[in-house]
């Protein structure tokens, strides 16, 4: 039986979670849920189960979404993998599958499912087997998510934060260098991206920008600018030091920006508009190339 034909269960609903629930029920899917840490609040079209047996039972696919804490998705995803049969995905944007999947019970069902917050708005989901996860698990997966109008992209092999967190961390770390040097406030780096970048890699992303703009120039820019990149091993002293005083963005109220209910909000309806107007101007982008395939 195909993903969606029986109920898919949430362990853990915190944002993501709460968010992946959902996008679930959006899909016309059935959803229970369920809280290690005792989060019961009620959540629109879910079912809410009295512990993770009952609600990881009889489930086609169960999507782990607790907090990134190793030693508590071990115990957990060992205990889903006893309650049941189906698919079981984490969406962790930390561990590799291979470091968790020893503690799953028929790991050839076991994968990474990583969304991206809010996961009923952003599209993408890295999709991230490990060795041993059978073929048509990934592809059930897969059709799950397409189902739900998501974009899965397969990773297809293991690395530390995957594909989309290695580039975020890369642009991050050459941010926060630019505004620690007083090259640029934190406000106007954020605007060269939503004004310049950021539309271009919407459309083709950054491999196909450089394709469009000649490699030729793109070697060129590389050999000059490279070596002179910030190439910290260790994070920002700006972000370290807003850690330290509980400044945790969002989540606090403050980061580098203040956030509010409202302003959270608006930022909320801003992500669905841009993504609401990349999506309707036009077929879905595809890779750059003659061929309707990346060149290589």
């Amino acid at each position: 039986m195909q993903p969606g034909q029986e109920p898919v269960a949430v362990i853990g609903l915190g944002t993501m979670g709460r968010s992946i629930a959902r996008l679930l029920v959006a899909g016309g899917i059935e959803v229970r849920g369920f809280d290690p840490a005792g989060v019961a609040e009620p959540l629109e079209g879910v079912v809410l189960a009295r512990d993770l047996q009952e609600c990881a039972s009889g489930s086609a696919v169960v999507i782990e979404a607790i907090p990134e804490r190793f030693d508590l998705k071990a115990t957990v995803l060992a205990e889903i993998s006893r309650a049941t049969t189906g698919i079981i995905a984490s969406n962790t944007s930390t561990f590799v599958p291979s470091t968790l999947v020893p503690h799953v019970e028929a790991p050839e069902r076991f994968l990474v499912g990583h969304f991206f917050n809010p996961a009923d708005l952003i599209p993408l989901v890295e999709v991230v087997p490990h060795g041993g996860t059978a073929p048509d698990v990934v592809e059930r997966f897969v059709a799950l998510m397409r189902r739900l109008d998501r974009r899965p992209v397969v990773v297809r092999a293991e690395r530390a934060g995957f594909v989309a967190n290695r580039l975020q961390a890369a642009v991050l770390r050459e941010a926060l260098a630019l505004v620690e040097d007083g090259v640029v406030t934190a406000a106007d780096l954020d605007e060269i991206v939503r004004s310049g970048l950021a539309a271009r890699w919407a459309a083709v992303g950054p491999i196909g920008v450089a394709d469009l703009g000649g490699l030729d120039v793109f070697e060129a820019v590389c050999r000059q600018i490279l070596p002179t990149l910030d190439a910290s091993v260790e994070a920002s002293p700006l972000l370290v030091e807003r850690v330290a005083r509980g400044e945790l963005g969002a989540k606090s109220g403050s980061g580098f920006y203040p956030h509010d209910p409202g302003s959270l909000a608006a930022t909320r309806a801003t992500v669905a508009r841009v993504l609401a107007a990349q999506r309707g101007s036009g077929p879905d982008p595809a890779p750059v190339g003659a061929s309707g395939t990346a060149s290589r």
